[in-house]
């Protein structure tokens, strides 16, 4: 997995601005879910480029260290913490075999859980994860929707396309969704179901698992309207997904 996103590399930027992703819709939901940073030490795996870890340090967290299994992508983002420095630590390694960086209040992730190859793969992940946090920390994370559905609207209005998803897809089906940017990108992950997230969870430790469909935030509806949204709230392909040590 780590070879697409070297691909990827700079053009994650136009990635970035998709209708469903940043203020309007991802970003909206994830940070709701996730709640206050202040003053907490932020872990945040699968970080790419650092578009995340830069928003949880401008909103208050003491420390942010981000880690990413792309050497391009973390080569981005220590350069654009060369150029406007925030006091971000920056990491290349597989979040399964991640060596121990700390005691952190809070774990975050974007879209970690789906590049998991196998449900050990993920417990490997979740396992690691939860070394890093204190008790009563909170593991925070999107992750594709395991409701997904073929018969439902595709999201291609909102810059991505499930392509040949299966109408009764298995547990470890392995997707390509294209990203609808100025050079369309496509990337491969795994469909895992709720039960299989939940599971690998708990045996990992976590606990109060909570699922959060996405939302549009107020910038989104005054700029598009409802009915814009409607098809993808309805079909979203992902979800926020929280729980505690």
């Amino acid at each position: 997995m780590s070879a697409q996103h070297d691909q990827i590399g700079a053009k994650v930027a136009d990635w970035d601005v998709l209708p469903v992703r940043s203020k309007y819709i991802e970003g909206y939901t994830f940070f709701n879910a996730l709640g206050s940073v202040n003053e907490k030490n932020v872990l945040d795996v699968a970080c790419g480029d650092g578009l995340y870890t830069r928003q949880l340090k401008a909103r208050g967290a003491t420390s942010v260290t981000g880690v990413d299994i792309s050497e391009e992508m973390i080569r981005n983002a220590r350069q654009q913490e060369a150029d406007q420095p925030l006091g971000i630590e920056y990491h290349v390694s597989d979040v399964a075999d991640m060596p121990l960086l700390g005691s952190f209040d809070v774990v975050t992730a974007i879209y970690l859980l789906p590049y998991a190859h196998s449900p050990e793969h993920m417990l490997r992940m979740c396992r690691n994860i939860h070394a890093h946090l204190k008790p009563g920390g909170s593991f925070v994370t999107y992750a594709f929707n395991p409701d997904f559905s073929a018969k439902g609207p595709n999201s291609t209005r909102y810059g991505i396309t499930m392509v040949d998803f299966p109408e009764s897809p298995r547990d470890g089906h392995e997707i390509s969704a294209v990203l609808h940017t100025e050079v369309p990108l496509t990337i491969q992950f795994f469909l895992w179901s709720r039960a299989t997230h939940e599971q690998v969870l708990r045996d990992a430790g976590f606990q109060s698992i909570t699922w959060t469909r996405p939302e549009c935030s107020p910038t989104g509806l005054a700029k598009y309207g409802q009915a814009f949204w409607q098809d993808y709230l309805d079909n979203p392909h992902a979800m926020a997904l929280r729980c505690t040590r």
